[in-house]
């Protein structure tokens, strides 16, 4: 009877408020009421699959994370001339996009290169005449290898045939010009000889030729090399390796003997001639078993390693800056000056080397490891105190923000490096008994007088003792 009237309420409650009846629903007034269904049956097999989606779900889940990379990978590419990577972009756009002269594709129509543009055919016409007017030859070479050149750009070049062979021709002999008159010294008078007449000029031809956006393919200049210069001449030029790099020379002395070997090495365009030319000569990763890996932690920087003994010293007799050496307690850094030259140089190799799989990442070592060495502009003063950071370098507040960009923009492993084996010797002696002696009690001279002023009491100490011994022995 009580249920009843519960219901005979809830009734009236409901036609009192007209269309909020609608809201409530059955289940609610079933709670109001106090009366209880029954659980809807469970279908055993809709059960199972959703038992089963979910260990499915879960499989497909674990698979990724099998599958997942360590890190963050750059994409790399099959073709030879690339862009940067993007993470190494904007370090130093100054470094990145051609100043003056563009070569290849990727920029031909930007401003700062179109007055340069018009002095292209004048070198053409003065590489003609080395060839007798050969005009038809020089097109034939080009156009029988357009195809494998456009190939080579990773970007799809939209440009007719015609076009595309223009642009290859005129760019390949501005180089090849450009090279030739330089180890002929400029000895006639005209308008491509005006280049060599503004000094200012040359550095920013030698960082264009060094771009890696800013390339041409090797190929294509060593056929027409060989086309313009005779076998007989080339005794006397060398090849064209030899040349191009002789050209870079005045940017980056080095002794010409070593240059040599790298003259007829097989090389993708100019900047990976260059590149290859620096390899170091103690270049080999070291095979570790995981009892002797270094340890991941990064050395000390050089404000922490000089209180504990370690000294530097520019290594002068050195085929490549890379060629660093450790001999206890002596740190031999080949010294360089980081101009707007070495650069160029550092980013556009570094991209060179995480653009392409299976290469060596001599120069992502270097930089990290001058990463580690730099903490701090002081760092690159007392490193400019030894030679290492060369005359005419830029400031030292700019040498630590590129090696700090450059460190934060690519991988490195120490376990994987060809300077594994310095890096493991530094931190063995840095971390060593004689090392922390030396940081603890003779890192500053009033470290150095507290210590031996603990020393003399010990040593006053112990003569006072053996003082009272004796004394006391005599007189029994």
């Amino acid at each position: 009877m009580n249920d009843h009237r519960v219901i005979e309420i809830v009734e009236l409650n409901d036609a009192a408020v007209g269309t909020d009846t609608a809201a409530t629903t059955e289940e609610e007034q079933l709670h109001l009421t106090g009366i209880q269904l029954p659980a809807p049956p469970v279908n055993p097999d809709a059960a199972s699959f959703h038992d089963k989606a979910l260990t499915h779900c879960f499989d497909q889940i674990n698979g990724l994370l099998r599958e997942a990379p360590r890190c963050f990978l750059v994409e790399t590419s099959p073709h030879t001339i690339v862009r940067i990577p993007q993470p190494l972009r904007g370090i130093n756009p100054k470094a990145e996009k051609p100043e003056i002269v563009s070569i290849g594709p990727y920029h031909r129509n930007q401003p700062q290169v179109l007055a340069f543009e018009k002095l292209k055919p004048l070198f053409l016409e003065r590489f003609l005449r080395r060839m007798g007017g050969r005009m038809e030859e020089l097109r034939k070479i080009v156009a029988f290898q357009e195809s494998s050149a456009r190939h080579c750009y990773s970007e799809q070049v939209d440009m007719e045939i015609a076009d595309f062979t223009q642009m290859m021709l005129l760019d390949c002999c501005f180089v090849l010009e450009l090279l030739l008159l330089f180890f002929e010294s400029g000895t006639a008078a005209d308008e491509v000889d005006l280049i060599f007449a503004q000094p200012q000029i040359i550095p920013i031809l030698l960082r264009d030729l060094l771009k890696l956006e800013n390339q041409i393919p090797y190929f294509l200049l060593q056929s027409l090399f060989n086309s313009a210069v005779p076998s007989t001449e080339r005794k006397k030029t060398g090849s064209l390796g030899t040349l191009a790099l002789k050209f870079f020379d005045q940017a980056y002395p080095r002794p010409m003997a070593p240059l040599k070997s790298w003259g007829d090495c097989d090389c993708e365009h100019l900047l990976d001639l260059f590149y290859l030319s620096l390899k170091p000569t103690s270049g080999v990763y070291p095979h570790y078993t995981k009892e002797k890996w270094p340890s991941a932690q990064s050395v000390p920087c050089v404000t922490e390693l000089r209180p504990s003994g370690i000294k530097f010293k520019s290594r002068s007799q050195a085929d490549s800056f890379l060629d660093i050496s450790f001999q206890k307690p002596l740190l031999r850094i080949p010294g360089v000056p980081i101009n707007d030259f070495m650069t160029t140089v550092l980013i556009n190799c570094v991209s060179l080397e995480h653009c392409r799989k299976n290469r060596s990442k001599y120069m992502t070592d270097y930089a990290s490891f001058m990463h580690c060495l730099i903490n701090q502009p002081k760092d690159v003063s007392l490193l400019r105190s030894d030679g290492i950071i060369a005359p005419f370098s830029h400031d030292d507040q700019y040498v630590a923000n590129l090696f700090d960009k450059l460190a934060k923009c690519i991988s490195f492993n120490v376990h994987d490096c060809f300077l594994s084996e310095q890096f493991e010797e530094l931190q063995l002696y840095y971390h060593s008994n004689w090392a922390t002696m030396r940081r603890t009690y003779f890192s500053s001279p009033w470290s150095f007088i507290s210590a031996f002023s603990a020393f003399l009491l010990i040593v006053l100490t112990i003569i006072q003792t053996v003082i009272g011994i004796l004394t006391y022995c005599s007189h029994r």
